[in-house]
C-alpha cells in the first residue's frame, strides 16, 4: 500500500511541469554557482607564484564551497516541492478519501515524505556531471565528495519532514511553503545564537539543537554518531507531529 501511495504521490508531481522546472532551474543556478566558482578557483591559482598554489585548496575553495550553496538553495527549492502535500489535498477536499481508505496516517506521512525526498534526489542527480568536469580536466581530488553529498541529503531529509509537517497544518499552499522556508531559517539561526551566547551551557543547546553545525561536520567528513542521532530525531518528531496534524479530524 505504501509503495502504491509513493508512486502516485510522483507521478502527481511529474504529471505536473513542476518537477521539470525545478529541475530545470535547480540545474541552472547550480551550474553557474559551479562554474563561478571553478573559475574563481583556477583565477587565484594563475596569480598565485608556482611555489604557493598549494595554498588554495580545491576542496575548501570549490567542492565544499559548492554543496554549501545547495544547502542554501534547498531553503527554497525544498518548501516548493513539500507545500502541496497536504495543503492542496485539504484544499481541493480529495484528502477526506483516505480517510475513508484503510490507509493508516503514518502510511500516508511516509508516502508523501519519501515521494518528495525522490523529487529531491533528482535535483541532485543532476550535479553528478561537476565530478565528471572536474576529472575531464585533471583535477582528482575527490576526498570530500562522498561527505559532501550524504550532508546535503541528511539536510534534505530534515527540511522535507519539517516541510511535510507544515503542510499538514494549512491549506494554503503559499502558508505552507513560508512557514517551511521560516523553519529551516530559524534551525540555521540558533546554531548562529549558540556561538554568539557566552554561557557555555546554553551554547552547546543552541548549536546540538540547530541544524548547521551538524551539516558543518558531516560536510568535511567528521561524521560522528550524535550528528546521525540528531537527524533521525528530527525526521522522527516532525514525522510524529504530522501524524499527530492529521489525527485532529478525530477531535
Amino acid at each position: 500500500m505504501t509503495f502504491t501511495l509513493i508512486k502516485k504521490e510522483l507521478e502527481s508531481y511529474f504529471a505536473s511541469p513542476l518537477a521539470y522546472v525545478l529541475i530545470g532551474l535547480f540545474s541552472l543556478i547550480s551550474g553557474i554557482i559551479f562554474f563561478n566558482l571553478l573559475v574563481t578557483y583556477s583565477d587565484g591559482i594563475q596569480s598565485l607564484p608556482p611555489n604557493y598554489t598549494e595554498q588554495i585548496s580545491f576542496v575548501e575553495e570549490v567542492v565544499l564551497k559548492f554543496f554549501a550553496n545547495v544547502n542554501f538553495l534547498f531553503l527554497f527549492f525544498v518548501p516548493i516541492i513539500t507545500m502541496k502535500l497536504f495543503s492542496e489535498e485539504r484544499r481541493m477536499e480529495t484528502i477526506d478519501l483516505y480517510w475513508l481508505s484503510p490507509i493508516r496516517d503514518w502510511q500516508l506521512v511516509l508516502a508523501k515524505g519519501v515521494a518528495a525526498l525522490l523529487l529531491v534526489m533528482s535535483l541532485l542527480v543532476m550535479t553528478i556531471i561537476f565530478p565528471i568536469v572536474i576529472w575531464g580536466i585533471g583535477i582528482k581530488d575527490f576526498s570530500m565528495l562522498g561527505s559532501s553529498y550524504l550532508a546535503v541529503i541528511l539536510n534534505a531529509l530534515a527540511y522535507v519532514s519539517l516541510g511535510v509537517f507544515c503542510s499538514s497544518i494549512s491549506a494554503n499552499q503559499i502558508v505552507s511553503s513560508l512557514l517551511s522556508i521560516l523553519g529551516i531559517m530559524f534551525l540555521w539561526m540558533i546554531t548562529w545564537g549558540g556561538h554568539l551566547n557566552s554561557n557555555y551551557v546554553i551554547s552547546e543547546i543552541f548549536t546540538y539543537i540547530g541544524i548547521t553545525s551538524h551539516f558543518e561536520r558531516i560536510l568535511r567528513g567528521s561524521i560522528g554518531t550524535q550528528d546521525i542521532i540528531y537527524y533521525l530525531s528530527f525526521v522522527f518528531i516532525f514525522g510524529l507531529l504530522t501524524v499527530k496534524s492529521l489525527g485532529r479530524r478525530n477531535w
